[in-house]
């Protein structure tokens, strides 16, 4: 219920943490009381206790050469099946490790490859019941079965011009066979000399965040794919969203929680009707349910 300039009930942080710059998806385990970090830097997974304040050391590192870890960027927990999955920023994988996993350990499973079409991957969500991951790919979306392995070309691949996700979608949440998903719309450009600028371009953007085409809050069916429109949507002046990164759902209260990073805050929206169950019903593809508001912020 924090609202405003509210200060937070606990801080980890310090060196003895070894968390580092750039942490942007992290995840909470309830099973076990934990939080998984990961440490893009330093190519770690870092766990803390779900109490953990101040100056605390991780309980578990996973790091070391076969890990297979490269600048992982975003971690999802498959507490169904007992996994850690992680997306890497950079490495065009991702690596899937026991929630347990310490030390020097190998992955259990390694999706990468060119059939697999994944690039600057930025967000994961594992739905357990129907056996599906979800990858927030360069700028699309990407559906893969939970226990694939290896050089395999995803199931579904949700991207096109009504799809509207842009680059790099960030934050993802399934629930009841709906993927929620955080569409940033920032520019994702190399900053330095010899960039190659996007067909349309003039320039390198001074500011990676300057898109005039403000990101939303979009939701799918799992059964979607090619040039879908979202099936819901929060965006607009009045919601508050400019470039929203992270996501999380609380489905008994109708909220969604967004973090968005010109804002340098969370918004929080009660939409209940997003979490209805689909039927025969749903909005077209070419029609979706728009939510243009900033109510709970």
């Amino acid at each position: 219920m924090a609202n405003g300039a509210a200060a937070p009930l606990r801080i980890i942080a310090g060196q003895v943490t070894r968390l580092g710059r750039t942490i942007h998806g992290l995840a909470y385990d309830p099973i076990h009381d934990e939080i998984v970090v990961p440490n893009p830097l330093a190519d770690a997974i870092l766990v803390f206790p779900g109490d953990a304040s101040g100056a605390v050391a991780p309980i578990r590192i996973i790091q070391g050469s076969r890990t297979q870890l490269v600048t992982p960027h975003a971690v999802s927990l498959d507490l169904t099946d007992g996994e850690i999955l992680v997306a890497s920023l950079t490495g065009k994988r991702i690596n899937v490790f026991p929630w347990n996993a310490n030390g020097n350990t190998a992955p259990r499973r390694v999706i990468k490859g060119p059939n697999t079409g994944l690039g600057h991957i930025v967000g994961l969500a594992v739905d357990s019941d129907k056996n599906l991951l979800a990858v927030a790919n360069s700028d699309n979306l990407e559906i893969f079965n939970r226990s694939d392995d290896g050089n395999i070309a995803p199931r579904a691949r949700i991207r096109g011009p009504h799809a509207d996700i842009g680059d790099e979608p960030w934050g993802m949440e399934f629930y009841q066979g709906k993927i929620f998903v955080a569409a940033s719309h920032h520019l994702h450009e190399n900053l330095y000399s010899g960039v190659t600028l996007k067909s349309g371009a003039t320039q390198v953007p001074d500011d990676p965040w300057l898109n005039p085409d403000l990101g939303f809050v979009g939701v799918w069916n799992i059964t979607d794919d090619g040039d879908t429109a979202p099936r819901a949507m929060i965006r607009g002046p009045f919601s508050g969203l400019l470039h929203p990164v992270g996501l999380a759902l609380n489905p008994a209260a109708g909220e969604i929680y967004v973090s968005d990073s010109v804002h340098n805050g969370v918004l929080s929206f009660v939409v209940p009707d997003f979490f209805a169950e689909s039927s025969s019903g749903s909005a077209r593809p070419d029609t979706p349910r728009t939510t243009d508001r900033s109510k709970g912020k």
